[in-house]
């Protein structure tokens, strides 16, 4: 036993040795970023074709019928990428027992091309509702504006560094390692303006206008630094 407790101990306080080691050898941690509000120029709208009803056979057939009127319409508008994904055959009880079914299926479009969005979900507003509405930043513009947030960065990595080192009144510093974290922030939902342009369209039967709005696109500079002993 007093070996395995000894180890143990050792392991434990092996973190405090580290530490304690990292600052007789002058290491330093620290981070820098950048980041940089960009324009959303990707929408992504998720559809539903639902019925309900007490012949499930039905109302498959009906959802199948809207659906395939759903993609067929998609094609006049050559910017709106659509698929179909989750299709779902669900029993509504009631008192313990099966009084109706629903069956739905979903559909998700993208697009660069706000205009049409908004116009094909004007057209097909009798076959589908909205689920949900996002705008993002796409993958190909967060990478270009990446590219130059991550010298930025880096930059911002070297100033603090050399900052650190003449506060210590070291001459300079060695960079021991580097990591780079390159992220933006999550797509905003527009729930509330997607409510909206369905009531709008509902009641009039036109496009509602479609604003993007911006999102946060970020990098952080991650690692560790060793001081110059004189």
């Amino acid at each position: 036993m007093k070996p395995t407790l000894a180890f143990l101990t050792l392991f434990l306080l092996s973190p405090l040795a580290v530490a304690d080691q990292q600052m007789q050898l002058g290491i330093v941690n620290l981070d820098a970023s950048a980041s940089q509000d960009v324009d959303n120029d990707e929408l992504v709208t998720r559809l539903q074709v639902i019925e309900d009803g007490r012949d499930p056979a039905q109302l498959t057939d009906l959802v199948n019928q809207k659906t395939a009127l759903v993609l067929d319409a998609v094609k006049n508008f050559k910017d709106i990428e659509a698929e179909t994904s989750s299709y779902n055959t669900r029993p509504i009880y009631k008192n313990g027992n099966i009084s109706s079914w629903q069956v739905s299926q979903q559909l998700t479009l993208e697009t660069g091309n706000f205009d049409q969005m908004s116009q094909f979900i004007a057209d097909i507003s009798s076959l589908a509702n909205i689920q949900a509405m996002q705008f993002q930043v796409s993958d190909d513009k967060a990478e270009q504006v990446k590219q130059d947030l991550l010298k930025q960065a880096i930059a911002n990595f070297r100033d603090k560094a050399s900052l650190i080192a003449s506060e210590f009144d070291r001459s300079g510093y060695e960079l021991v390692n580097l990591s780079i974290d390159g992220n933006y922030f999550s797509p905003r939902p527009v729930m509330e303006r997607a409510a909206m342009m369905s009531a709008d369209v509902a009641s009039k039967g036109a496009p509602a206008a479609l604003a993007g709005g911006s999102n946060e696109v970020s990098v952080t500079v991650r690692g560790s630094i060793q001081l110059d002993l004189n």
